[in-house]
């Protein structure tokens, strides 16, 4: 029964792979930079973005051309 759920996370996961790794290489190297204490909140939140960013963008197969048209179309420029 364990194998069978581990089989049901990982396919439910499987469209998200790229950003939980990145947005969790950057929360890591983000919680590294606070130990020694650079701009604890705002560098926690930078990476934690740009990680979820950079996964999105290779989860949906997007280029950084249709990112910055989305973007822009969220903020209504």
């Amino acid at each position: 029964m364990d194998q069978e759920k581990k089989e049901r996370w990982i396919k439910q996961l499987k469209p998200y792979r790229f950003r939980i790794i990145w947005t969790t290489l950057f929360f890591l190297l983000a919680f590294l930079l606070l130990l020694i204490g650079f701009g604890k909140t705002l560098v926690l939140l930078i990476f934690a973005v740009v990680g979820y960013v950079i996964g999105k963008m290779r989860d949906e197969d997007l280029d950084i051309y249709s990112l910055i048209e989305s973007i822009r179309s969220m903020i209504g420029i």
